[in-house]
């Protein structure tokens, strides 16, 4: 009976585990870093636990620990550290297929480089970070798909995004350097197109698009062979590298990459910050 209620027991343990935004833990062997891993729903999940010492270090872009480590309650306790990790580019996603409506985006952010484009950046301290200009060339440009057509028809463009300072987050509104740029990218493509932001789970965003439950993720999402592979996905337009994000009292602690053989890293499920741990 014992044994039993110990599988039982076990079994509840797994489906929690699947069912909550707490963090799943993953001890593999052949992790790049560290010696456990978990992951969880948000960037910002994976700061909160390392702040509540669930986790010893988070592994998340380095554009969202900036602002977090210098504003709001993190301020003070969590520090940033350069362990040389993976150097990425942000794209817009659209579901595979969907060149036009890429194509319209990577017009209007070329129009807007020196103007709503390098405004945003500006604004939300990432203007060294962004890298289309004046002189970019549009690769989609000769897309004869329809799927700007459906989106200029059906007057709405449903954006999937997931809370991440400064790209999306919550200042009695939703704002963020993403929200306001797609808000101006279909502005000057059409102001009849209405942008619906839907909060996602990030390792559900494919399936999103897939299924067509949203049009584009435009959140922060980094170029890879792999997503070039599954998604349509624009010129690349803001700059970022994966950090490791420790607490503060820990700074001697974790001097190096090779210093986190013995952390618990957290991380957001499905992020290139999985992918750098995982190696």
């Amino acid at each position: 009976m014992k044994k039993l209620l110990s599988a039982f027991t076990s079994l509840l343990l797994c489906i929690a585990c699947a069912a909550t935004v707490t963090g799943c833990s993953k001890s593999e062997s052949n992790l790049a870093m560290g010696k456990e891993l978990m992951t969880y729903d948000s960037q910002l999940d994976a700061l909160k636990n390392l702040n509540e010492k669930t986790v010893d270090a988070a592994v998340i872009d380095s554009v969202m620990a900036g602002y977090y480590v210098n504003n709001g309650s993190f301020v003070g306790k969590l520090v940033i550290k350069d362990f040389d990790l993976a150097t990425e580019q942000y794209g817009i996603a659209a579901k595979k297929g969907n060149d036009a409506l890429i194509s319209k985006i990577n017009d209007a952010l070329i129009a807007l480089s020196d103007t709503a484009y390098a405004d945003t950046a500006e604004k939300y301290g990432l203007a060294s970070e962004k890298l289309i200009t004046a002189q970019t060339v549009n690769d989609k440009a000769n897309a004869t798909d329809d799927s700007w057509q459906k989106i200029a028809e059906r007057k709405k463009v449903v954006i999937g995004y997931t809370v991440f300072a400064p790209i999306a987050y919550d200042d009695d509104g939703l704002t963020g350097f993403d929200i306001d740029l797609a808000k101006a990218v279909f502005k000057y493509l059409d102001e009849s197109v209405v942008c619906e932001f839907q909060l996602i789970k990030w390792e559900q965003k494919e399936a999103a698009l897939e299924n067509g439950t949203i049009d584009l993720v435009w959140n922060g999402l980094t170029i890879t062979d792999e997503r070039l592979a599954q998604m349509c996905i624009s010129l690349p337009y803001l700059r970022n590298k994966q950090v490791v994000v420790i607490r503060k009292d820990d700074e001697n602690k974790y001097t190096d990459k090779k210093s986190l053989d013995s952390a618990i890293i957290g991380v957001e499920k499905g992020s290139a910050g999985e992918d750098a741990v995982k190696g």
